[in-house]
């Protein structure tokens, strides 16, 4: 016979949510101080227009809907 499949209870789902919530949240942080670190490194170095002339070149818009918008 097959054996009955064990359901979550409320509190058991209550708490994996949470800590998802909780690992989302750390995630967010840490992609947040990486960024306000690299921005402080490119202030530091003198270099803010010169990278952002890099990327600009690097990765050209190719967004057909920013023209749309643009037009109107």
């Amino acid at each position: 016979m097959k054996k009955a499949k064990k359901k979550l209870t409320y509190k058991q789902m209550v708490d994996i949510m949470a800590g998802m919530d909780k690992t989302i949240q750390q995630q967010q942080m840490l992609v947040f101080n990486i960024d306000k670190l690299l921005q402080e490194y490119i202030d530091f170095k003198e270099e803010t227009e010169p990278f952002q002339k890099f990327l600009e070149k690097k990765y050209e818009t190719n967004d057909n809907d920013n023209k749309e918008v643009k037009e109107k």
